[in-house]
């Protein structure tokens, strides 16, 4: 093949890498871009976060520009690593624009942000690919308003209290909060005159160690995250925990203890340190794992008029008891005991106290055979130490239903069952529940007047 022939395949292969490396490096597809549909502004700042992609030349660019009546502003940049002869910028990325809606001079009304990115590519003249997407923004520098219908309202240490009250919009989030815990609220109309649209229910605890100056409110959170409160006339009734030593037998220690300490890994030289460990660090571990399962409770009541105790039994040991565990006569450890115990024959039936949804059914550490049923509206029963359980995860059950038989599993020295009811979070006294007077005056006739 001649010197020229040669030249001309050269240039040919040449032109063949030139053009495929065109090819490639001009790839026509934009970025990607992940925002929200829409977004609420109010008179907080927020933080708008937008994730981008470009799997081909990678990313170059982006921005975001809020356009509104007063103008335009950018609240966002970036630019990316890469060249223009060969790209390489990030495949994905992230970008969050900060909205003060006082820095900026936002008024309430409509505006657009506008999110643009770009990659490496050599298309548009070497300016890359360029993807832009436009998010409607709602400006509402207004919190909801809030009106509280159920007047003075009587709640005990220890005790659960329910509270009408009405919003000016439909909240995001609304509810109870008592010191830095919040019980969420439901519309009820039927709580208002003339089924009131607007009108909305909280049923809400004060726990036993609650302060006296723990702060009670109504509160309301808008789409925009504009946050209102109101105060209403929360008279607190107060409550004795008595202290009751419990002395801790060596029959106890040996028995119980060593089976725990076996099944839970515990050290098996020192029964007293297995038992603290056992009464606090395990307690604390299966109260967090009650509050997570109480978290799923259902929005709208399920039980009906008052709940029962266990038939035929009688209390041994009351709710909100400051125990501390003797060995010897020396204080060991101490916890505060947050239900009933009933003691009844040997392995006699336990029946759901209320209708509801079983939550969970299982063991559950200290409190050995466990049910949790679900009575809605942040009301949740427990039913501790069972010998057996015959009740089903997510099932329905009624009052007076068979759930159970009464033992000594967990942390227990004898056949009983441990007995206790939460609102939300907190541990409240079952007698209320029990107390059929009680359910109607300060429940029920709130809820239907």
């Amino acid at each position: 093949m001649t010197r020229s022939a040669w030249s001309l395949v050269v240039l040919l292969v040449a032109a063949v890498l030139v053009a495929a490396v065109a090819w490639v490096r001009a790839e026509g597809d934009a970025p990607a871009i992940a925002a929200p549909e829409s977004f609420s502004l109010g008179k907080l700042p927020r933080a708008l976060a937008v994730d981008l992609s470009d799997q081909g030349s990678g990313l170059r660019t982006a921005s975001v520009t809020l356009s509104h009546a007063k103008g335009e502003a950018v609240v966002a940049q970036r630019s990316f690593s890469g060249n223009p002869l060969s790209g390489g910028g990030p495949a994905t990325a992230s970008l969050e624009a900060s909205l003060d809606p006082e820095a900026l001079g936002l008024a309430e009304g409509d505006a657009f942000l506008i999110v643009e990115a770009r990659d490496w590519s050599w298309r548009g003249m070497l300016r890359g690919n360029l993807a832009t997407t436009r998010i409607p923004v709602s400006v509402d520098l207004s919190p909801p308003r809030i009106s509280v219908r159920s007047g003075l309202t009587y709640v005990r240490r220890g005790g659960a209290a329910l509270v009408v009250y009405r919003t000016s919009e439909e909240p995001a989030r609304d509810g109870v909060r008592v010191g830095d815990r919040h019980y969420d609220g439901i519309p009820w109309p039927a709580a208002c005159p003339e089924g009131d649209a607007g009108c909305r229910i909280a049923l809400f605890a004060l726990d036993v160690d609650d302060g006296s100056d723990t702060a009670i409110r109504v509160v309301a959170e808008d789409a925009a995250g504009n946050v209102a409160s109101a105060r209403f006339d929360a008279r607190v009734q107060e409550r004795q925990t008595p202290r009751v030593p419990i002395r801790l037998s060596q029959r106890f220690l040996e028995g119980k203890i060593a089976d725990l300490s076996d099944a839970w890994d515990l050290d098996p030289g020192d029964r007293v340190a297995a038992f603290r460990t056992i009464n606090e660090e395990r307690r604390r571990q299966d109260e967090a794992r009650i509050r997570e399962l109480v978290a799923r409770s259902q929005r709208q009541p399920l039980w009906q008029g008052a709940f029962r105790q266990l038939y035929n039994s009688k209390v041994t040991s009351l709710f909100a008891e400051r125990r501390v565990y003797t060995v010897d006569g020396e204080a060991v450890s101490k916890a505060t005991h947050y239900g009933y115990d009933l003691a009844s024959t040997a392995g006699a039936p336990i029946t759901a106290s209320n209708a509801g949804r079983v939550l969970f059914a299982g063991n559950l550490g200290i409190y050995g055979d466990t049910v949790l049923i679900d009575h809605g509206l942040g009301v949740v029963s427990l039913y501790g130490h069972l010998s057996i359980i015959e009740a089903k995860e997510g099932e329905s059950v009624t009052r007076d239903q068979v759930i159970g038989r009464t033992g000594a599993t967990g942390l227990a020295g004898g056949d009983h069952l441990h007995f206790a009811i939460l609102v939300g979070d907190t541990y409240v006294d079952p007698r209320e529940w029990w107390d059929a007077r009680w359910v109607r005056e300060h429940i029920s006739v709130r809820m239907n007047p």
